[in-house]
């Protein structure tokens, strides 16, 4: 009888577990990444091999690598001061691991005070956070790196590499100052082109409602590569001495990006409402077709802007037009007054104009053209961020803190698998804590992704250098094979977790076998300690100070609910202060898609701790239906916007962006919302007073404004069934 349940959930883990050693990385193939990391370790190996110190010529590739690993991309002036850092900090590390080295005790509190220190620093962001990580991986390994009577050869040779690494990144980059400008833009294009692939991933139709999930993820990257645009745009701006035309037209290809994308979202948002009726399935087709369209288009630009800019056909885009524009006329005129087919029709035109305009701009970039008359603007200066890291660390020391959980949680699962390799006296035992500082993570859900991937790769790249070890006994081939393997490793880094651990353990392997031969045994010795790593690193993230979703996730529902509500105060005018339309939709947007992330984390948890997610997901998803609605009405022309924030319209908007403040007061005090009034559809006298706000605010006589309550409609709906979702949630205790 319990026969298929249990098939059903061995399929779901299986199908888990696929996707998690299928998931695409941040970013593409980095060449120039990987061509550097072939440069910057094989010259130093084989100038070793050819003065007779193979060794050092090894540790100076190995100080190269670590500090090429720590490139996290940006502006001249921003990567400048990160290597530097980071370089300063990788020398402390490799003198802060000689110096602990001389005891068992002092190896594993040096692990656990580095280990915990560096964890807490990564609050400063994500360089900071890197060459935290790649740091403690070297005070980790200082019991193979370090040698008493050679510590100052040592040391010389390590910050030769450093040296070596900071030139192969920096050394060319002045060169071309706007370079890193250009590759961050191209990775938002690349953004906009998985937001398209998604639009009509879980899109209704006949007998299917809406699962928005997709869509939503796939939003919240292209979010946050713009922001990350912004700021590489502001950092290589701010240090230029005036504005200069190609500055210009990358703010303006940033801002058309984030336009395309809103009217993308926009255009989910009226397939959500008009995706079940019969008369869609006429034109869906036609319609995924010209998607299809926009999809390439923005790859096209993607690969241009990566070239600095190229001349874009977009004639497959008019063409595609020109066939769909007419069957929606076409269906628009078949109905009179039916809102949904116009807006459906008006949202493709946008959709339309606004590729074009992209295309366009990206062509500007090579031909050094001014920006067309009627995309002119001028550009506003970003502000940069700028952290204050004793601030940081200051408001994060506190138990409370997910950071500090984290960092003294990885502090100890470090030391504790150092302890466990010293007192086993384990060959290379160093690869146990190793792998426990590289796949702890502060959420268990992504610790046990990490684990997954990193053992699968270790699998296999260990396999691959056994194979190699096997085979291949010249050291010059050996040498070649290294090339080639530290090519891939940072290559392939942004692209999957678990192609870059394949590459990089027989990288690894071949190195140390390079300085001092091993057998094929050590290859299984490099599983062995992997699977242990990995599975210290889940049991860490399991029992040690763990803080879970469902304890977070009430606060980032709360969060998502309220500034909803301000978008909605935004859009219809509400109140004696009048609220941004773009700033608030852009915190909307940033709030439910955080909630959507965590809602993901939570179901990487263990079913017994994360309790009943259905009424969450179920919370988190009628937010976003909320957003994506209010989305599709952000792209009214301007005239309806004046429309819908007639006095009519008003008390009923005004009503709904009640509801969801009530809604987020709850999910913050974790109390049931008080029911909503039996006839909440007809507030304010609603459904006497459609009429009225069908033919409200009519520009011409004749007009029809059905539209008003069609979207005003959906609106009740969705807060209904909001309402409804939290209300099953805190009475539960789902969370």
């Amino acid at each position: 009888m319990n026969r298929e349940p249990r098939t059903a959930n061995r399929r779901s883990v299986w199908q888990t577990i696929i996707s998690w050693h299928s998931d695409a990385g941040d970013g593409g193939y980095d060449w120039w990444q990987g061509i550097r990391a072939a440069v910057g370790i094989s010259i130093p190996t084989a100038i070793g091999l050819l003065s007779g110190h193979l060794s050092w010529g090894i540790l100076t590739g190995l100080a190269a690598f670590w500090t090429l690993l720590c490139d996290m991309g940006g502006a001249y002036r921003q990567k400048a001061l990160t290597i530097a850092g980071s370089g300063l900090v990788l020398l402390l590390a490799y003198v802060f691991g000689a110096w602990v080295t001389q005891s068992v005790a002092g190896y594993i509190i040096g692990i656990f005070v580095w280990a915990f220190v560096m964890a807490l620093v990564g609050v400063a962001g994500n360089a900071a956070s890197q060459a935290g990580l790649i740091s403690t991986t070297i005070v980790v390994v200082a019991v193979v790196l370090t040698a008493p009577h050679e510590f100052w050869t040592r040391l010389i040779l390590c910050t030769g590499g450093v040296l070596w690494g900071a030139a192969l990144i920096l050394a060319l980059w002045p060169v071309h100052p706007f370079l890193p400008l250009f590759q961050v833009i191209s990775k938002s294009c690349g953004r906009l082109g998985d937001l398209l692939d998604s639009v009509w991933v879980g899109a209704p139709k006949s007998g299917y409602g809406a699962s928005n999930l997709q869509v939503a993820l796939a939003y919240d990257g292209l979010l946050t590569s713009i922001e990350e645009s912004r700021k590489v745009w502001g950092a290589v701006r701010v240090r230029r001495a005036g504005p200069s035309l190609r500055s210009t037209q990358l703010l303006d290809l940033i801002e058309n990006l984030d336009t395309a994308g809103k009217i993308v979202i926009g255009f989910r948002g009226v397939l959500n409402l008009l995706g079940q009726e019969p008369w869609f399935d006429s034109v869906r087709d036609e319609l995924r077709e010209f998607t299809d369209v926009l999809t390439r288009l923005t790859r096209e630009i993607s690969s241009a802007v990566a070239r600095r800019g190229a001349i874009i056909d977009s004639t497959d885009l008019q063409t595609a037009v020109d066939r769909l524009l007419p069957r929606l006329q076409e269906s628009e005129s078949a109905a009179k007054y039916d809102f949904t087919r116009h807006e459906l029709r008006r949202t493709v035109e946008l959709l339309a104009r606004e590729f074009s305009w992209l295309a366009e701009t990206t062509g500007q970039l090579r031909t050094g053209e001014a920006n067309p008359p009627h995309r002119a603007q001028e550009p506003p200066r970003p502000r940069l961020e700028r952290r204050n890291l004793i601030t940081e660390l200051r408001n994060n020391f506190s138990f409370q803190s997910s950071a500090f959980r984290h960092a003294l949680r990885l502090a100890a699962a470090s030391a504790i698998a150092g302890i466990l390799a010293s007192a086993f006296h384990l060959t290379r035992g160093y690869w146990i804590p190793m792998t426990v500082v590289v796949v702890l993570k502060p959420n268990f859900g992504g610790t046990l992704h990490r684990a997954v991937q990193r053992i699968t790769g270790t699998v296999a790249g260990a396999l691959l250098a056994a194979l190699f070890l096997w085979i291949v006994h010249d050291t010059w081939w050996l040498l070649g094979i290294l090339a080639l393997l530290s090519f891939a490793t940072l290559t392939l880094r942004w692209v999957n977790y678990v192609a870059f651990s394949l590459a990089l353990t027989p990288m690894i392997m071949v190195m140390l076998d390079l300085a001092h031969p091993g057998t094929v045994t050590d290859s299984f010795l490099r599983i062995l300690h992997t699977i242990i790593g990995g599975l210290l690193a889940i049991v860490a993230g399991y029992l040690l100070f763990p803080l879970w979703e469902r304890s977070k996730l009430p606060s980032q529902l709360a969060e998502a609910y309220l500034t909803t509500s301000l978008f909605l105060q935004a859009l219809f005018a509400l109140g004696k202060e009048r609220l941004s339309v773009t700033e608030m939709r852009k915190k909307s947007g940033l709030a439910v898609a955080n909630g959507v992330n965590a809602g993901q984390r939570l179901l990487s948890e263990p079913p017994h701790l994360r309790g009943d997610v259905e009424p969450v997901l179920a919370s988190i998803n009628f937010c976003r239906d909320i957003f994506y609605s209010l989305s599709a009405m952000a792209h009214l022309p301007k005239e309806k916007l004046e429309q819908i924030r007639s006095v009519t319209v008003q008390p009923i908007a005004r009503e709904l962006a009640n509801d969801l403040d009530k809604l987020g007061v709850s999910l913050q005090s974790g109390q049931p919302p008080k029911p909503l009034p039996k006839d909440f559809a007809r507030l304010n006298g609603w459904k006497d007073k459609q009429e009225d706000c069908a033919q409200s605010a009519a520009p011409e006589k004749g007009t029809n404004n059905s539209w008003i309550p069609f979207y005003l409609n959906a609106l009740v709906d969705q807060v209904k069934l909001a309402h409804e979702a939290v209300t099953r949630l805190e009475r539960n205790k789902g969370l």
